[in-house]
């Protein structure tokens, strides 16, 4: 009996050192897990950071994922979760080709509807920032290539914390 894989969060607390992220990457990767999203940054407590991975995985392999990378000795913690489980917020920027009137306006309605803002124009493209859940954010996106060319795409990956 095979279990699901869905979007699942590995949040890992590690002494701030070079080559910490190699590390544990590397234990994701050597089990064939693509990681979807990464982010890292650096905690309140000086030489500590946290990262943040995103994987499509089953509970078991995450289980023995978490084991595997506890044993890092500069590992000071790591928890995993499903996106339920936790506050996870993504930043994406996105800049589109939108010279025609029409598509400026769907933008700034599509820009009302999900709070994203326009942080930018110009006479023939719109730059915007949305900050929200990964599947928003997604949502948002998808709906923006429907009215527009994107030109560029920037995402943050999803930073989380427990509930």
């Amino acid at each position: 009996m095979s279990q699901e894989v869905e979007p699942r969060m590995l949040v890992t607390i590690v002494e701030d050192r070079p080559g910490v992220l190699y590390k544990v990457s590397s234990i994701i990767r050597r089990r064939g897990i693509n990681i979807d999203a990464i982010a890292v940054a650096p905690t309140t407590e000086p030489g500590v950071s946290k990262m943040t991975f995103l994987v499509n995985t089953d509970e078991r392999t995450l289980e023995l994922l978490v084991k595997q990378i506890e044993k890092v000795p500069t590992v000071i913690s790591v928890g995993a979760s499903t996106l339920k489980g936790l506050y996870s917020k993504e930043l994406a920027l996105i800049k589109v080709s939108a010279s025609k009137p029409s598509e400026r306006e769907a933008i700034r309605a599509l820009t009302a509807k999900y709070g994203a803002r326009i942080i930018e124009e110009r006479a023939l493209t719109l730059t915007m920032e949305i900050v929200g859940e990964p599947k928003v954010v997604n949502n948002f996106i998808s709906e923006v290539k429907a009215i527009a060319e994107v030109v560029d795409l920037a995402r943050s990956g999803p930073v989380a914390l427990s509930r």
